[in-house]
């Protein structure tokens, strides 16, 4: 790819920086952009070029953050159906600035490791041809595509990213995946933003896989808000619809709460278990739904469920919790839950069960890996509303973040709908809310990253304590999480 001027113009999400490397997504967009949608030749080749390995990202090396932006009078995007003096098409809407690259050279180099069927090659290199700019419309752009041997990357002209195969760290770079196509045409069709459908694997500069971590070779954890995850599986036959999170977060804690009263315990001197506490040193449990999310064939029904133990919780009440959950009368063996005529017959979940996928659904680990991404499985409820104009949501994201616990984020997305995990669900107002009076807040899928892993579970919202907001922890090879 040659930029026909020394500087990239294309912005981060947040739109606070420059966007730097390129992402190989953005360049799969700019084919997808040109391709045509009713040939089922172009689909195919664009199909094949999804599935393929992340690839190697070259980019001049010595290129730096423009001092000043690039800056332009706009149209307003408003189209009036009668024109009036008040609102016309073409009014401008004032000056906007994007952030640019300047670099020292204007060549840029995305490789595949993988070589494409001869019709495939063909189609690739006519869309290659077709591609008028990368990023902002102004950053006119020369594209080619072609089967070879790589390009050699490796004087001091280059400077090389590539996907990080030992460790997270670097950069995450959004890249086409199996399915990508789809959710872009999908995307256009109900006017959402193509970056919403984004995934992302971590890039490092090649000089330095070999000595980006830490002296003694282990990425530093931080210890989340929670201590233990203990998980039950429904009966094969049952999954329940995740419009009932709450509802079976709140009959899983009314079970626990009366086991321990039936044991001869006192409850109302438990708050980590009722929950009724306003203490920042005492956080209470949290009671899930486990949601399968996060492959191909997911469908966001809740396949069992989960107590989350907070850290530091007293001794004596942890082994209470506990012997109820496991020991007393053989443990916690049914639950009452929505749609059901009779309790459901439920299954501890220990470390080391099978990892068959509705399994895998509810080990601990799935929910427990450390990670530095963490997208939402059961969208969060803010903990506030956000300005107008949705201004602002991201600072609220954030603050929610570290009410539940968690250290600050360093970078927060916001879906204005739907999630980046295959077959994480949207819910209704309804679902929302645990009384019918309650006046619900804004609910909304999110992706954080932070500076460190962080050990999950991950739960943020105001409703986290009855299981929304729970995340997923993000594979950033696939921007998803398998089995």
């Amino acid at each position: 790819m040659e930029l026909l001027e020394p500087a990239y113009q294309a912005a981060t999400v947040g739109r606070e920086k420059a966007e730097w490397p390129p992402h190989p997504a953005r360049l799969f967009c700019a084919l997808v952009s040109v391709a045509d949608p009713a040939d089922s030749v172009h689909s195919a080749a664009l199909t094949w070029l999804e599935e393929q390995a992340p690839p190697v990202v070259g980019v001049p090396a010595g290129s730096a953050e423009a001092s000043s932006p690039r800056a332009a009078w706009v149209p307003t995007n408003a189209v009036a159906s009668a024109p009036s003096h008040g609102v016309l098409p073409g009014r401008t809407n004032g000056e906007k600035t994007w952030p640019q690259r300047a670099l020292s050279a204007s060549g840029l180099v995305f490789v595949w490791e993988a070589e494409p069927p001869a019709g495939v090659r063909s189609v690739l290199e006519d869309l290659a041809r077709k591609v008028p700019y990368l990023g902002r419309a102004s950053a006119s752009a020369l594209v080619t595509a072609s089967v070879g041997a790589a390009p050699g990357l490796v004087d001091q002209e280059w400077q090389v990213w590539e996907p990080a195969a030992q460790f997270e760290g670097g950069v995450d770079l959004r890249v086409p995946y199996r399915g990508y196509l789809a959710g872009l045409r999908e995307a256009y069709g109900s006017g959402q933003p193509a970056w919403q459908q984004a995934r992302s694997a971590a890039y490092v500069p090649r000089r330095e896989v070999d000595d980006g971590l830490p002296a003694g070779g282990v990425e530093p954890v931080v210890e989340g808000p929670f201590g233990d995850l203990v998980t039950f599986a429904f009966d094969r036959r049952v999954s329940v619809d995740a419009v009932a999170t709450m509802a079976v977060a709140g009959s899983l804690r009314r079970k626990v709460m009366g086991v321990l009263e039936a044991c001869g315990h006192d409850v109302a001197a438990m708050p980590a278990l009722h929950g009724h506490t306003d203490s920042d040193i005492q956080r209470p449990c949290a009671f899930l739904g486990l949601p399968f999310v996060g492959t191909e064939h997911a469908d966001g029904r809740l396949r069992g469920v989960a107590v989350a133990i907070p850290r530091g919780l007293e001794a004596g009440q942890r082994r209470a919790l506990l012997a109820v959950l496991l020991r007393a009368g053989g443990g916690l063996t049914k639950l009452s839950v929505p749609g059901a005529p009779r309790p459901v017959k439920v299954t501890y979940v220990g470390p080391a069960a099978g990892a068959d996928v509705d399994r895998w659904t509810v080990r601990p680990s799935t929910w427990t890996r450390p990670s530095r991404v963490w997208a939402t499985a059961l969208p969060m409820v803010l903990d506030g509303f956000p300005k107008r104009n949705g201004q602002g949501i991201e600072a609220l994201v954030a603050k929610s973040c570290r009410m539940a616990g968690l250290p600050q984020p360093e970078a927060v997305q916001v879906m204005r709908a739907g999630s980046q995990l295959p077959g994480a669900p949207d819910l209704p107002a309804s679902a929302l809310r645990r009384k019918p009076q309650e006046r619900p807040l804004p609910a909304r899928h999110v992706r954080l990253r932070f500076a460190q892993k962080v050990a999950g579970p991950v739960v943020v919202g105001s409703k986290r304590n009855f299981g929304l907001g729970l995340c997923l922890p993000v594979h950033t090879e696939t921007e998803t999480s398998t089995p």
